[in-house]
């Protein structure tokens, strides 16, 4: 499997840029989920307030985490998001996603905002799942590195089926009735906006996915 695969769904060193410490907020369940569904790699909380995230060792800053990552999972908005996505470019970061909306989505100004991401995917080679993207999991090996409050199941059931769509809502939906009935994916992606990586590049990707 190609590098871009491994990194989107089989990634071993996770960057979570804007980690929350308050597991009531929607930008504290990429960790506790990929914690929850068994993710063995390395989980790199990036928040420059705090010293440790949910029991983790967190970073001030992208910069401030050695080696190499796989896949970074930007979890701010508007500016700032546009800024980590610039970071990780600078960092050789294989693939980044971003969960908030607010970009083509929201008019003129979000309009603005995302070309810059497009601008920086392009002179910079990183490549970006989103905006608005709900998140990247697998089953085989357990990666749930999303947002997306329909991953709170105890446990994902594996099956051989991969799942990529705009909407992030429409994975949660078919997630919770696939399981009601017993049944399991084997990756599902949801890849919001698709200013780089859409949806015929990815399926492209599952079609050789043993």
């Amino acid at each position: 499997m190609s590098d871009l695969f491994h990194a989107l769904f089989e990634p071993r060193r996770i960057a979570l840029i804007g980690a929350s410490a308050d597991p009531t907020r929607t930008t504290s369940r990429p960790q506790r989920f990929l914690v929850k569904h068994g993710y063995t790699g390395e989980i790199l909380p990036v928040n420059p307030a705090r010293d440790e995230v949910l029991g983790l060792k967190a970073y001030k800053s992208l910069d401030d985490i050695a080696g190499e990552v796989d896949h970074a999972y930007i979890l701010l908005n508007g500016k700032a998001a546009v800024d980590a996505l610039a970071a990780c470019g600078r960092r050789g970061v294989k693939v980044a996603s971003i969960l908030a909306g607010g970009f083509a989505d929201a008019g003129a100004a979000g309009a603005t905002l995302q070309h810059e991401l497009l601008r920086i995917v392009r002179e910079t080679g990183v490549r970006l799942v989103g905006p608005n993207s709900i998140g990247t999991v697998s089953t085989r090996p357990p990666v749930a590195l999303t947002a997306n409050a329909a991953f709170a199941i105890e446990s994902l059931r594996r099956g051989n089926w991969g799942l990529v769509s705009q909407s992030g809502s429409l994975i949660g939906a078919l997630l919770s009735r696939a399981d009601a009935r017993g049944l399991g994916f084997s990756r599902l992606i949801s890849v919001g906006n698709e200013v780089d990586l859409a949806l015929g590049e990815v399926a492209d990707l599952l079609v050789d996915d043993p």
